[in-house]
C-alpha cells in the first residue's frame, strides 16, 4: 500500500464500529474510524480520464456527451493505495446511463478496472447488486445470499431481503442522493443501499495473482477502488463523501453455521426440545417452547458471527457466545440479548469474568448504548457479535449497542435460545479473527 492508514491510531476500540450512524454526523464530517478518500474540492489521491472526471459542487462527476464519449468502460482510480479489509460509505447521484464502484480491483490497461463492482444505477432490482469487472460477470442479484465454489460455481444458498419488498419501499432514490455501505471482511462481502441489505457473498473461488492484470476470473482480497463511467450513451454520474474505515484484524475463511436445510452440526440443549426447532424455506424456525436452545457442536473462540432474526411476536430469545459446561438452562455464556426491544443488551451468565459500564448495568444486565434500533415485528434485523480475545462488541442493525472488555478468553459454543416465544434465523455465518 502506497499510503498505509493506521485505524489502529485512530481511537482503536471505537473502530470497530459498522453502525451507519458513526459513518458522519448532519454536516458531513468524517465519523470515528472513517477517513475520507476525498477532498470535496479537486481529485486529489484520483485519476481518471480529464476529458470525462472532474469535481463540480463538492462531487466527483463523470459526464460524457455525444460529442466527447467514453472509449469503453473507463474509470477514475483512486491511487492513494489499495484495500483490504474495510468498510466503505460512499454517495452517488446517476442521472441516466450505468456505472459502479469498484473495489479490490485491479488495473488492466491505464483506466481500465477488472473486480468486484457494485452496481450504480437508477433502475430499482439493479442498483445494489454485485457484478465482476471484466471478470466472472454477475456474481450475487440483489436479495441474494450466494456462496462461491472453489471451482468457480455460484450457489444461491437464501436470502438477505425481499426484492418486490424492496421496491416498494423504492430502496433507491431516482436522480438523487443514494449511500452505499460496502463491508469487505475476508472472503466475506455485503452490500447495503440506503441502509437496505442488497447482496451477501462468500466468495471461495481461486485467489487471482494480485500483481498479474490477466488472472482476472477468480476471488481477490486486496486492490484498488475505483468508479466507473460506462460506454454507451451520454450520461451524468457523481460521487461525494467518500469514506473508509480499514479493518486491522486478520480474517479466517467464513463459514456458514446454519446450511438453511437441516440442523446438521448443531445439538439441542436436551431431548424435550426435538420439536422446538426446525427448518422451513431455508430458515431456522423456533417455537419457544419449552426453554432451552440450539447450539454449535463445535468451539469457537475469536470471530464475528452473524445472522438475521426476526420476532414473531413480542418475547424473548438471545445469541449466546463462548457457551461452556454441561448443558443446561441457562449454560456460562455472554447472551446477546434477543428479547424484542431488548436487543443489543448483554447479559452475563453464570459469572463470565469481564468489564462493562457499570453505569449501564444492573446485576447480570448491562443495558444497550442507544434506544432501541430494531425493525417492526416480523421484519429481519441484522445481529453481529464481535469477540476477539478480551473484546466483545455487539451490532444491532450495523450499530455499536454493546461492548465490554477484559472478557475471559475461553472456547466455547455458540447457541440460539428458546425462551418463550417464536423467532426465526437465517443466515448464520462466522468468520473467524486470527492471530497476526
Amino acid at each position: 500500500m502506497k499510503k498505509t492508514i493506521s485505524i489502529c491510531a485512530v481511537l482503536l476500540a471505537i473502530s470497530l464500529t459498522v453502525g451507519v450512524s458513526t459513518a458522519a454526523d448532519a454536516s458531513g464530517k468524517v465519523g470515528p474510524g472513517f477517513v475520507s478518500l476525498f477532498n470535496g474540492k479537486d481529485l486529489t489521491g484520483w485519476d481518471g480520464d480529464p476529458r470525462l472526471w472532474s469535481v463540480k459542487d463538492g462531487a466527483i462527476r463523470g459526464e460524457t456527451t455525444q460529442e466527447n464519449p467514453a472509449r469503453g468502460n473507463t474509470f477514475c482510480v483512486w491511487r492513494d493505495g489499495k484495500v483490504k479489509d474495510f468498510i466503505l460509505k460512499i454517495k452517488f447521484r446517476i442521472q441516466n446511463g450505468n456505472s459502479g464502484i469498484q473495489y479490490r480491483s485491479k488495473e488492466v490497461d491505464k483506466w481500465r478496472i477488472s473486480g468486484y463492482q457494485a452496481e450504480v444505477t437508477n433502475g430499482l432490482g439493479s442498483a445494489g447488486f454485485l457484478y465482476h469487472e471484466r471478470g466472472r460477470g454477475s456474481l450475487v442479484r440483489i436479495g441474494d445470499f450466494t456462496v462461491i465454489d472453489p471451482q468457480g460455481n455460484k450457489n444461491i444458498v437464501g436470502k438477505v431481503s425481499d426484492l418486490e419488498a424492496l421496491k416498494k419501499a423504492k430502496y433507491c432514490k431516482d436522480k438523487d442522493w443514494n449511500e452505499y455501505t460496502i463491508i469487505a471482511r475476508g472472503n466475506h462481502l455485503m452490500h447495503y443501499l440506503n441502509g437496505y441489505p442488497m447482496i451477501e457473498l462468500i466468495d471461495n473461488d481461486r485467489i487471482t495473482k494480485p500483481d498479474d492484470p490477466k488472472d482476472t476470473k477468480g476471488a481477490a482480497r486486496e486492490g484498488l477502488l475505483a468508479l466507473q463511467i460506462h460506454s454507451g450513451p451520454p450520461m451524468v454520474v457523481e460521487f461525494k463523501d467518500i469514506r473508509i474505515k480499514h479493518l486491522p484484524e486478520s480474517y479466517g475463511e467464513a463459514v456458514r453455521l446454519f446450511n438453511g436445510k437441516d440442523l446438521t452440526d448443531w445439538a439441542l440443549s436436551s431431548d424435550a426440545l426435538k420439536n422446538t426447532f426446525g427448518v422451513k424455506d431455508g430458515v431456522m424456525t423456533n417455537t419457544g417452547r419449552p426453554a432451552g436452545y440450539i447450539r454449535t457442536k463445535k468451539d469457537y473462540t475469536n470471530y464475528v458471527v452473524r445472522l438475521q432474526m426476526r420476532h414473531i411476536k413480542p418475547g424473548n430469545s438471545g445469541l449466546l457466545v463462548r457457551a461452556t459446561g454441561p448443558d443446561k438452562v441457562w449454560p456460562k455464556s455472554i447472551e446477546a440479548q434477543g428479547a424484542s426491544g431488548n436487543m443489543g443488551d448483554i447479559w452475563n451468565i453464570d459469572k463470565v469474568k469481564m468489564k462493562v459500564d457499570p453505569a449501564r448495568t444492573r446485576g447480570r444486565r448491562t443495558a444497550k448504548l442507544h434506544p432501541s434500533n430494531e425493525k417492526p415485528i416480523g421484519q429481519w434485523n441484522d445481529y453481529e457479535v464481535y469477540i476477539n480475545k478480551g473484546d466483545l462488541r455487539i451490532y444491532v442493525n450495523r450499530l455499536l449497542q454493546n461492548m465490554a472488555t477484559e472478557v475471559e478468553e475461553v472456547p466455547g459454543k455458540i447457541a440460539l435460545q428458546s425462551e418463550g416465544s417464536p423467532k426465526e434465523f437465517r443466515n448464520i455465518v462466522l468468520v473467524p479473527l486470527l492471530d497476526k
